[in-house]
């Protein structure tokens, strides 16, 4: 298994310790939580962050500037603390007046980040552009009578094949590939789904990467060994296993609202707002014509603003009477991979594959 890999499993591009941001020194302390002041060495101005959301910063400031840890960082994972690199000073600088300004200007909201000024680019443009801006695409035109919630999940069950076939459907196997970032390196992998229980099997040679849910958590092991999940990630385990398993949209999400109609690649789709029981907010989205779900959204706090986590699912197919979505794209920032769907078969899973690896 190629080491870089390890890492993206963890959604974390640059698990660092370095100092980035600062200002914000009440919020971890009445959190009562790790700060990464208290857990990173060599930090300067992100001492009070919750140390948890410092992948997640990374990130956030990856995909800002288009760049990747070497950027600021030494190349060696043991090194990533070490002083002396100029763009880590002036991150450092960068992302104190992102504070100041977030603090005098918005009462502290994280309503100016890099991505406000950066868009991708390491050093941004500072000369106004000398041809006119394109025409925006206008919003596509909004419905009289705003659509009931559960007509919109009526299409979607009736797309998926119906309430009778997806009754049916007790269990299932599954085999995917996974594309990594690159787009290149592909991974087996392969997924066991009955009832609320999850499991999925990742295999990175013989490091085997195991994700598992009873309906309530998720959990995370490499070969043997529990991986430590952040509750965010341990809750989109969970959510993988629900939308996999067809659990009704209503049992996962007690509060549905529908907002308005948009567009993704040029299709229309509705936009609701599913909020879980433990008060998780996602955005869904139904396409207009199909019924189908095309875009499933969740944006997790950081000082940063929101840290997003997006699966577009695409090329439904049938399955023994249900449809369910062969290629599922995945994306937080500066981190996109693919699943891609190879084979189901419906029922003869046995509750002991949802077993915790043990220990040899």
């Amino acid at each position: 298994m190629k080491k870089v890999y390890r890492v993206k499993i963890a959604i974390i591009a640059c698990f660092v310790a370095t100092a980035l941001i600062g200002g914000s020194s009440s919020l971890a302390q009445k959190a009562q939580v790790e700060t990464a002041g208290q857990k990173f060495k060599s930090i300067k101005v992100l001492n009070d962050m919750p140390a948890d959301q410092m992948g997640k910063v990374m990130n956030m400031m990856s995909a800002s500037l288009g760049v990747d840890c070497k950027f600021c960082h030494s190349s060696n994972d043991a090194d990533y603390e070490k002083d002396g690199n100029e763009n880590k000073e002036t991150a450092r600088k960068m992302i104190k007046m992102v504070f100041d300004l977030n603090k005098t200007q918005f009462n502290g909201r994280p309503e100016i980040n890099c991505f406000t000024c950066h868009h991708g680019i390491s050093h941004p443009q500072p000369s106004f552009p000398l041809t006119a801006a394109a025409a925006p695409i206008p919003r596509p035109v909004q419905p009289e009578k705003k659509p009931v919630i559960d007509e919109i999940l009526a299409k979607y069950e009736t797309a998926l094949g119906g309430k009778a076939n997806i009754a049916k459907v007790t269990s299932r196997q599954i085999k995917a590939n996974r594309i990594e970032p690159d787009g290149k390196t592909t991974e087996p992998e392969t997924i066991w789904s009955k009832g609320n229980k999850y499991r999925s099997d990742l295999a990175y040679g013989t490091y085997i990467v195991r994700e598992l849910s009873d309906g309530t958590a998720g959990r995370k092991f490499g070969n043997a060994d529990a991986i430590e999940l952040k509750p965010d990630e341990a809750e989109q385990i969970k959510r993988e296993g629900e939308i996999l398993s067809v659990t009704s949209l209503k049992t996962i999400y007690p509060r549905l609202e529908y907002r308005s109609i948009e567009r993704i690649d040029g299709k229309e789709v509705y936009f609701v707002i599913g909020t879980t029981a433990g008060n998780v907010r996602e955005r869904l989205y139904f396409e207009v014509a199909t019924g189908l779900l095309v875009r499933r959204a969740v944006s997790t706090p950081t000082v940063f603003g929101g840290f997003v986590y997006q699966v577009d699912y695409a090329d439904y197919k049938d399955f023994g009477g249900v449809k369910m979505p062969t290629t599922m794209k995945y994306a937080v920032p500066h981190i996109q991979w693919i699943r891609k769907i190879t084979e189901v078969k419906n029922g003869g899973v046995d509750d002991a594959v949802f077993a915790a690896p043990a220990k040899k």
